[in-house]
């Protein structure tokens, strides 16, 4: 008895059907691609980490190499990085002030200011720069991180010489990665 080619011809379809929609199926799923390019190795996963960029200056300053890496923070790979700006005096009581701002690299070369500096009060809107005034204290000051990536960033303080007596300003970072 011979088969019919038309009932061997629908059940070969129906063979067919099957192995493409499986093979779509699983075997879509498997395959992907896909690159991903880094040449920059980051921190330990849940370490933490201090930079002292400046201490005690009592001028204008950019971030000068106190604790190595060549005057900024490598933040590379960071989830939280908190800013602690001081300003004020040990020798004398300041009168005067000064503005912090951060300045962040993608490349270690080219810095451009950091304009999402979220102050103590988190309800605050995101700035560039941060002030201190008068009596002596320290300000932690996040860097929202929340879409932005960089290499690593250093600190500028400017000081005000003619609101009367100058202060210290001292900055340093902490960073979670």
């Amino acid at each position: 008895m011979r088969a019919d080619p038309l009932l061997l011809k629908q059940q070969l379809m129906k063979y067919l059907k099957y192995f493409f929609v499986t093979l779509f199926l699983f075997g879509g799923a498997v395959v992907a691609i896909a690159s991903v390019t880094s040449n920059q190795p980051t921190q330990q996963p849940f370490s933490y980490q201090q930079y002292s960029f400046f201490s005690a200056t009592t001028t204008t300053a950019t971030s000068t190499n106190l604790t190595g890496g060549g005057g900024y923070f490598t933040i590379k790979g960071a989830k939280k990085v908190v800013m602690y700006f001081t300003h004020g005096g040990t020798a004398t009581t300041s009168t005067s002030g000064s503005t912090f701002k951060v300045q962040s690299t993608v490349d270690g070369t080219t810095w451009t200011d950091f304009n999402k500096l979220i102050g103590a009060d988190v309800s605050s809107t995101a700035t560039s720069t941060y002030t201190i005034l008068g009596a002596t204290s320290t300000v932690p000051v996040a860097l929202d991180l929340s879409d932005d990536a960089f290499f690593a960033v250093r600190c500028v303080s400017t000081e005000f010489s003619d609101l009367g007596t100058m202060g210290e300003a001292t900055c340093t970072a902490a960073a979670e990665f």
